[in-house]
């Protein structure tokens, strides 16, 4: 009698499901589910609030976040509502991005891919916040796939998603598709990725016109705005690999974390390894193209835009993630131990980073308890925290980042004039000249506001 056993494995496409199911559940875990709203995170979801009115809204934003958010905050103001939505979508996101990648090749190096991205902090951090990175990201890693399968449906959609989220990423991320498609004399897909790049750069300029005073206003606001210019960031990039969020405004980066470090240097190794690997098969070609593309995503945030948040190099680490993933399969025992370590470290910074501005914003929240009971009527609150009071409160805002001015701002005082209470509030800065003999109310934590009534 013979005994015949079979082995079973599973599909990379159910692993991949599986990887997305993980990353449902591993951003329940972390401790961002029940944190508080951020500075940029309300001024996108003020967009389109039913509660709050929009917060200033500065010239390089775009319109991707806001419709992301739109079906929630126009319903409801309960934040964890909307971090419940924004864990959905994105691990849907990741599944039908790297799901592309599927038809290109049907194997485990796809999942794995998927998996590393998912496992990285950043993912972790940023998967249930409103910000445009991760779609960035995932839209990036599909439109890099439906190249390569020649969808032009697909790789539109893909370009739409990216341009309305950040259109000069989309830009950067055209160029070298652009350059593959049209040397591979596929024109319907260079069609494809112009008219996507359209949509959002359309939609953008007729904004431009309409709230900045024409293109080149808002262009040359944006890049004001940004710090944009001939500059080196890869010092603060690498002080900045286990946060704080954002390099800017005075933020101690701190000292280079050693650990992170080696890892950051170990992802362009590994990237460059699983390209050897590859070199004599079918899949080397997609791996160069998605390495080319990381290569120039990544490099306006090193050498133009002259400060630093972790959150700019998700793209160049989600496309990267394939050919590392190559190199992690290439060798197992090598890759094994990789991955684990992979997770184990990121899974750590993720949650002693989101834990600690957990706290931050709890403390912000209890603020804003403490100021709903002195808001009767319309009210602008201006100051620190501007936004994210003012999406809390419902009230009209005007955010600063470092210091007050010695006079008020003329929006500010445009409300005042037409009726609304101006509160302002800090924490660590002092309060305008002007505002020494208005009423003063101490906050949680080190939070105060002074108010002033109508004129």
């Amino acid at each position: 009698m013979v005994i015949v056993r079979r082995e079973v494995t599973a599909s990379p496409a159910v692993l991949l499901a599986g990887v997305a199911a993980l990353y449902f559940t591993a951003q329940l875990l972390v401790p961002t589910l029940g944190m508080g709203i951020g500075w940029d995170e309300a001024v996108y979801a003020s967009q389109y609030a039913a509660h709050a009115p929009p917060a200033v809204y500065s010239a390089p934003r775009a319109q991707g976040v806001p419709l992301l958010v739109a079906p929630i905050v126009a319903i409801t103001d309960e934040v964890v509502v909307l971090r419940i939505w924004l864990t959905l979508v994105s691990s849907v996101a990741l599944f039908g991005a790297f799901a592309v990648w599927l038809r290109v090749r049907n194997h485990w190096v796809v999942p794995l891919a998927a998996l590393l991205l998912a496992g990285c902090w950043l993912s972790l951090f940023y998967g249930n916040q409103a910000m445009p990175n991760l779609y960035v990201a995932l839209g990036a890693v599909a439109a890099t796939g439906f190249l390569l399968t020649g969808s032009p449906l697909g790789l539109g959609a893909s370009m739409v998603l990216v341009s309305l989220m950040r259109p000069t990423d989309a830009l950067v991320l055209a160029a070298p598709l652009v350059a593959y498609a049209l040397w591979q004399r596929r024109f319907r897909e260079t069609a494809a990725l112009a008219a996507g790049l359209a949509v959002g750069w359309g939609q953008w300029a007729v904004e431009a016109v309409a709230r900045f005073g024409g293109v080149a206003e808002r262009l040359g606001a944006a890049g004001e705005h940004n710090d944009t210019g001939l500059t080196s960031t890869l010092g603060d990039q690498a002080r900045a690999l286990d946060g704080p969020a954002l390099c800017r405004f005075g933020v101690e980066c701190g000292g280079v974390p050693p650990v992170l470090l080696v890892w950051w240097i170990a992802i362009p190794l590994a990237a460059g390894a699983g390209l050897w690997a590859a070199r004599r098969t079918e899949w080397f070609r997609p791996l160069v193209l998605t390495t080319a593309t990381a290569v120039a995503m990544a490099l306006p945030y090193f050498f133009y835009v002259d400060y630093a948040a972790p959150r700019f190099l998700l793209p160049a680490y989600a496309l990267l993630a394939l050919p590392v993933a190559t190199a992690a399969l290439h060798a197992p025992r090598l890759g094994l131990a990789g991955v684990t370590a992979h997770l184990v470290l990121q899974t750590v910074v993720a949650v002693g980073l989101s834990s600690g501005v957990r706290a931050d914003r709890d403390v912000m929240n209890a603020a804003a308890e403490e100021l709903r009971p002195r808001i009767d009527g319309p009210c602008v609150i201006y100051g620190q925290g501007g936004a994210q009071l003012g999406y809390l409160l419902g009230c009209e805002s005007q955010a600063i980042a470092q210091r007050f001015g010695d006079t008020m701002p003329r929006r500010v005082e445009g409300f005042r004039e037409r009726g609304h209470d101006v509160i302002v509030t800090h924490r660590g800065v002092r309060p305008p000249a002007y505002t020494d003999g208005w009423d003063r109310q101490d906050l949680a934590g080190p939070w105060r506001a002074r108010f002033g009534a109508t004129p």
